[in-house]
């Protein structure tokens, strides 16, 4: 369903400005962001020591170490006391969607439209900001979304943190049949315990629970030694490295994830950085946009010239904030790629020059 409301240029406009002002901030703060990650994984590939799980921790103590094997979880089984579900892992999570309302903002020429979907979501959506009445969520749920981690978990003669063992993610699907007790009003329904009467044609407010526990047989972290545990390794940049995953891997290979995993942000803070910024300018013009789109087939036109102008402008504006922000992150990098394009320019007018002219065909 759809219902429109009318917005101000004027609103629009400001919006744009906001739009725009905070894709340059992103991409500034994501340039500084990148060359403290990369100072921070190149530190690490220096000074981390690879040891055996079985190795003696008072040998590393105040070391950034990487290492890996089977770990074991000391403790009793983990347990949603609530239901009855019980599962010896490191982590337990308890997930609760509830079928509801959600409402999605659109702007265009003609204003501001809402839009209104149904669909299964996980905590509660508040419908009285709505901006249509009629579409109700809930206010409350029988139950929440719940995680429970082991205390103890070991590895070789070191037990994990905390910090560590929360990493450990809950990646494998516990089904409902696992729960021994079922609230009145619920029942069992394929992989979820359910108050609906139909999950396949779901109303709103019904709720869905299922749960998902960690199933890793072996783990491999990079971090500091500290007694017989492990704290974060702080750079000298000041980034925190207490890297957890699954499966035996060598320092070299979580390394190379960690790199991987800071480009992969990277670009997609810049993707979104510059995608704001062309929203923002897009607001910009939106009252010429109005203005044009009542002339038949010219307005398209004129319309599609202005997005396209827009577009450039913003991969112009995204690139100078990179480049600005390269001379205050990375200013060696940038004096050395520098000096090749002008002794590379050099070179190519002295070749032009010594080149002979010519000769000239007798007539």
């Amino acid at each position: 369903m759809k219902t429109k409301k009318k917005g101000g240029l004027f609103a629009g406009v400001l919006m744009g400005i906001v739009m725009v002002i905070a894709g340059t901030i992103l991409l500034w703060w994501n340039e500084g962001n990148n060359v403290r990650n990369i100072k921070t994984t190149n530190e690490v590939e220096k000074n981390v020591v690879e040891i055996a799980i079985d190795a003696n921790p008072a040998e590393y103590n105040g070391k950034l170490i990487a290492t890996g094997g089977s770990f074991t979880v000391e403790d009793e089984a983990l347990t949603d006391d609530t239901f009855g579900v019980s599962v010896h892992s490191a982590a337990l999570v308890r997930v609760v969607e509830v079928y509801q309302w959600e409402e999605t903002e659109v702007s265009d020429d003609d204003g501001t439209s809402y839009n209104y979907e149904k669909g299964w979501h996980e905590g509660l959506i508040d419908s009285s900001s709505f901006h249509e009445n009629g579409h109700n969520n809930p206010s409350s749920v029988d139950f929440n979304s719940d995680s429970k981690f082991a205390e103890k978990v070991t590895l070789g003669n070191f037990k994990l943190s905390s910090a560590q063992i929360e990493q450990m993610e809950a990646n494998k699907n516990l089904g409902a049949s696992e729960a021994k007790t079922i609230p009145e009003g619920y029942k069992a329904s394929g992989d979820y315990v359910t108050n609906s009467a139909n999950l396949s044609s779901p109303q709103i407010g019904d709720v869905r629970i299922t749960w998902k526990y960690n199933d890793w047989k072996e783990v491999s972290i990079i971090a500091k030694v500290s007694g017989d545990s492990f704290v974060a390794y702080t750079s000298e940049v000041g980034k925190d490295v207490n890297y957890v995953t699954d499966g035996v891997k060598t320092a070299a290979q979580m390394i190379e994830a960690m790199r991987n995993a800071d480009k992969m942000i990277k670009w997609l803070l810049r993707l979104f950085g510059f995608l704001l910024i062309f929203m923002g300018y897009m607001s910009f013009i939106s009252p010429l946009t109005k203005l044009f789109g009542y002339i038949p087939i010219l307005g398209s036109v004129v319309n599609f010239a202005f997005a396209l102008s827009v577009f450039l402008l913003s991969v112009v504006h995204s690139l100078i904030v990179i480049i600005i922000a390269w001379f205050r992150y990375r200013p060696m990098l940038c004096l050395i790629l520098g000096g090749v394009v002008v002794v590379s320019v050099i070179i190519i007018i002295l070749n032009k020059k010594k080149s002979p002219a010519p000769a000239k065909q007798a007539a």
